[in-house]
């Protein structure tokens, strides 16, 4: 029997991991994730915080609850592009260091991580090479080389933009996207990285489970959608197009604000997202995985929030 300890199952995406699990024929063992606060903003420090009589509890009260799991995944922490303060810090660098540490050996330790370390690079890859660009990137950062110092058995799974019912920032998406403020820079033509939650769910619970060992990093394959598809699947119309040099302009204003401003940081790296997308390499996944929701699962994602389409224009008249 396979069990799988899952920290975060009550979430948005723990949730969905917990099926995924068992879909695949794994016994699922949730565990409670600690509440965690950090000042460290760094390696150094956020290893030295994994020393305190507070992180060794946590991590103790942890080992006490794995132990047994032939893998164990971290679903847990603030998904919030927009959060900033020690207890993001403390979610999204510490905890996963703590649970890396508690992790029983031979056990793998999946943790989910983001795309988002990878900042505006130019194209997402499964390179080592971090480029955090706001308090969120650079917890997640952290995060990643916290868990990878502690456990070399950690896979870093990184998702891209995560999207499906429920989810406040898909929900402020198709709000967006079914206006007549849906659109895109230049012919709208640009692959973006934006992913369902059944997808990755599933991916991460393979992860967990295929035989061969995953490298330490793994970047969730894309989907194939373009700026201008993700607006016709989700926004159910064409898009308007905004001129390039114009959409860059706005995108480098929200750039500036973001440097003094968490929220804006994170407002901005979607409009970027939104209007110019981001490319990616392929990855360990690709070949050895397939995504089980295609591009009706997109469209059932918009139908389900169909109240927010109802009243967009509304609102935002």
């Amino acid at each position: 029997m396979t069990i799988v300890g899952l920290l975060g199952a009550s979430g948005f995406l723990g949730q969905r991991v917990a099926r995924a699990l068992v879909g695949r024929g794994a016994t699922v063992h949730p565990v409670p994730a600690p509440r965690l606060s950090t000042g460290g903003r760094d390696l150094e420090a956020l290893l030295a915080d994994l020393q305190s009589p507070g992180s060794q509890r946590e991590r103790d009260r942890l080992a006490d609850e794995l132990a047994g799991c032939s893998a164990v995944v971290n679903a847990a922490g603030r998904a919030d592009a927009t959060a900033s303060g020690d207890e993001l810090f403390g979610a999204d660098a510490l905890l996963p260091g703590v649970v890396a540490a508690a992790t029983p050996d031979p056990a793998r330790f999946v943790h989910v991580s983001s795309a988002a370390v990878q900042g505006r690079i130019a194209v997402l890859d499964e390179a080592g090479a971090h480029h955090p660009f706001s308090p969120y990137s650079q917890a997640k950062s952290l995060g990643e080389r916290l868990a990878s110092a502690v456990n070399e058995r950690t896979v870093c799974f990184r998702p891209t933009s995560v999207h499906g019912p429920g989810r406040p920032v898909t929900q402020q998406l198709v709000r967006v996207l079914a206006s007549p403020l849906a659109s895109v820079a230049g012919r709208g033509d640009r692959p973006t990285p934006q992913v369902l939650v059944q997808n990755v769910a599933d991916a991460c619970a393979f992860l967990a489970l295929v035989d061969e060992q995953p490298p330490s990093v793994v970047l969730h394959p894309s989907e194939g959608l373009t700026t201008a598809e993700l607006v016709r699947l989700l926004g159910g119309r064409e898009p308007r197009r905004i001129p390039t040099p114009a959409a860059r302009v706005v995108v480098g204003a929200g750039r500036v604000v973001g440097r003094w401003s968490a929220p804006a940081a994170g407002v901005a790296r979607r409009l970027e997202l939104l209007w110019f997308g981001q490319s990616q390499q392929r990855g360990w996944l690709d070949g050895r995985w397939t995504a089980p929701a295609g591009r009706q699962a997109w469209k059932e994602a918009a139908w389900k929030e169909a109240a927010w389409k109802e009243t967009a224009w509304k609102e935002l008249a």
